[in-house]
């Protein structure tokens, strides 16, 4: 069996007009959300063993506020093409994983997009659909290696969105 844990980056400000999207920084309710998170990931015994990250510093700052809170301290991958990448991007990124547990992080609309294709049936949650910001579903695979994962295989253990957690 594998698991793995999507999470899209927490809430991002646009307070500072000089920062290209690539650069843009969690907010205060981003870095919130990142702890509620860790706290719910915690709880649920959800612990990654290792992790796909977008380069984009919203990314960066979500699994490095989770991480902290969680006192994780699986091995990160920061890869550039996760930044705004497809559902197919992702897979091929999943494909590439070596451990059991599996945290990746990235953005909208393809981590939301995946997150309906990769599951056999998706969570009946009103806010799935529109994966917001630090949203994460918790997702088992009955596979023995990552690169057998494909699209309709997953069964969702969790879905769950910050504003639930307070």
């Amino acid at each position: 069996m594998k698991r793995l844990i999507l999470t899209r980056h927490a809430k991002s400000g646009w307070d500072n007009l000089e920062l290209t999207d690539h650069k843009r920084t969690l907010n205060d309710r981003g870095r919130e959300a990142c702890g509620l998170i860790s706290e719910w990931l915690l709880i649920n015994q959800y612990m990654p063993e290792q992790v796909f990250a977008s380069t984009a510093t919203r990314c960066r700052e979500t699994w490095e506020h989770i991480s902290k809170a969680m006192k994780c301290d699986a091995p990160v991958s920061y890869e550039n093409n996760l930044y705004h990448s497809s559902p197919d991007i992702i897979l091929q990124h999943l494909r590439n994983a070596t451990f059991t547990t599996v945290l990746l992080t990235a953005h909208n609309p393809g981590i939301g997009e995946f997150a309906e294709k990769i599951c056999s049936s998706p969570p009946k949650h009103q806010r799935f659909l529109g994966y917001p910001s630090a949203s994460t579903t918790v997702i088992d695979f009955d596979i023995n290696n990552w690169t057998d994962i494909i699209f309709g295989s997953g069964i969702c253990r969790g879905f769950v969105i910050p504003s639930e957690l307070k």
